[in-house]
């Protein structure tokens, strides 16, 4: 595997966790990208480059949505791509995604997530640690499923929803 450059935007707890995700991946993790944290503070292993401001001077890049807010990660994801940033899929590698299974861009899949066949995946979901979705389920942009979770088969999960640690869905 080839591995890339890429910018965490969030360096709260979220986004540390969506970094060593993006490390376990394969991927460089370049730094963080936060309005709300000082450029130069370091978290983890790696340093809080800027935030928006500095993001503007930057040629298009790839970038991990570190946000865990379902609505404020919908606006931010909106705004890099408007200015032709890439929001890649990033998948630890302890998950076992189906062949046939769609992933939207900016998605999060943390550790041993499992999406069964023909799931549905919008756009920049998180699927936290632990989280089952089962075949055919549709889940909606910017959803944030919690730790130890589960979705039965064809259950639909609705664009910006948080569904809590430890729930079950059924279809």
């Amino acid at each position: 595997m080839h591995a890339t450059s890429v910018l965490v935007f969030g360096a709260g707890g979220h986004g540390r966790v969506v970094a060593e995700v993006v490390q376990a991946s394969g991927h460089i993790v370049e730094g963080f990208l936060d309005d709300g944290v000082a450029p130069g503070t370091r978290v983890l292993n790696w340093q809080v480059l800027g935030g928006t401001a500095w993001l503007a001077s930057q040629p298009p890049r790839l970038i991990a949505l570190g946000l865990g807010d379902n609505v404020t990660r919908g606006k931010v994801a909106a705004e890099l791509l408007q200015r032709g940033h890439s929001l890649p899929v990033f998948i630890h590698p302890s998950a076992v995604i189906s062949p046939s299974a769609r992933l939207g861009d900016g998605t999060v899949v943390m550790p041993r997530v499992v999406v069964n066949a023909e799931a549905g995946v919008g756009n920049g979901v998180i699927l936290n640690t632990a989280f089952d979705v089962e075949h055919e389920c549709i889940i909606g942009d910017f959803a944030h499923l919690s730790p130890q979770s589960a979705l039965g088969g064809r259950a639909k999960v609705g664009a910006r929803s948080h569904i809590g640690i430890g729930a079950t869905l059924l279809q």
